[in-house]
C-alpha cells in the first residue's frame, strides 16, 4: 500500500486559551470546542475547535510558567503558529526516516493505542507531532460530538505558511521526511499532506505563519489576524 501523511490539526500557541477560543469562534463562525483529557499532565490548557468535518484548529496556552511553551511565548514575543498534527500511514517509517536526517524525537509515547511521535522544532521550524493512525478515516476526535456551528464561516483548512531563514533548505527536509515530492508555484516550494498543503516562505521566525481556510459558501473571501497567525479566508 502507498504511504500517506495527512495534515490533521493546526496548533496555535496562546497565553490565554479561554479568550483566544472565544475569538477563533466568533471571527469565523466556529462551534463549540472540546479539551484534550491528556495535556492538562504536561502542563497544558488547551481548546480544540472542529474546522467541518475532518480538520481541527487547536489553542494551546501554559498553565505554569517552566512548561516548554510558555518559555516559546516569551521568546517568540507572543502567540503564533507552535505545532502541526500530520497523521500517517506508519509512523515507524516516518520517525526512521526523521532520525536517519539527523532529527531529534522529543516524545513518543501511545496515544489511545496508536504511537504518537513528536519532532523537534528546531529541526522541523516547529513542533512537528506524527501521529501513527493506519487507516485515513480515522481519528482521535471522531467519538467526540460537539454542537454544528449554525453559521460557520470556514469549512476546512487548506494550506499553512511555514517561514523560515532558507525555505528551500527547509521544504527539502520535509519532503524528506514525508517522502513526499516538492512541488513549486510561484517560486514558492510546497508540498501536499493530503488534501493540504504546507508552504515555504522566508521569514526570520522558524514557524507557520499563515493559515488558508475554505470559505463557507456564499462567505466572501478575507484575512484577519488571529493569535499572531495570518488567517486567510478564501
Amino acid at each position: 500500500m502507498t504511504h500517506w501523511s495527512i495534515l490533521r490539526q493546526v496548533v496555535l500557541g496562546v497565553e490565554d486559551v479561554e479568550v483566544a477560543a472565544k475569538e477563533v469562534r466568533e471571527e469565523l463562525g466556529l462551534g463549540a470546542g472540546f479539551e484534550d483529557p491528556m495535556l492538562a499532565d504536561i502542563g497544558l490548557a488547551d481548546h480544540t475547535i472542529r474546522v467541518g468535518p475532518v480538520a481541527h484548529l487547536e489553542l494551546v496556552a501554559p498553565l505554569h510558567a517552566d512548561v516548554s511553551i510558555a518559555q516559546w511565548l516569551a521568546k517568540g514575543g507572543g502567540p503564533g503558529g507552535y505545532c502541526l498534527s500530520i497523521q500517517v500511514s506508519d509512523v515507524d517509517e516516518r520517525a526512521a526516516a526523521a532520525e536517519r536526517l539527523g532529527i531529534r524525537l522529543v516524545a513518543d509515547l501511545p496515544v489511545d493505542g496508536h504511537r504518537v511521535v513528536q519532532l523537534h522544532p528546531a529541526d522541523m521550524g516547529l513542533l512537528v507531532e506524527l501521529d501513527g493512525i493506519a487507516d485515513p478515516d480515522v481519528w482521535f476526535w471522531d467519538a467526540i460530538e460537539v454542537p454544528e456551528p449554525a453559521a460557520p464561516q470556514v469549512v476546512d483548512v487548506l494550506a499553512v505558511e511555514m517561514s523560515s531563514p532558507d525555505p528551500q533548505a527547509q521544504a527539502e527536509r520535509w519532503s524528506a521526511v514525508f517522502d513526499v515530492p516538492l512541488e513549486e508555484v510561484d517560486g514558492t516550494p510546497q508540498l501536499r499532506l493530503g488534501e493540504r498543503v504546507v508552504r515555504f516562505v522566508a521569514g526570520e521566525r522558524k514557524t507557520f505563519t499563515a493559515v488558508d481556510l475554505a470559505a463557507a459558501p456564499g462567505v466572501a473571501p478575507r484575512t484577519v489576524q488571529l493569535s499572531g497567525v495570518e488567517v486567510r479566508v478564501r
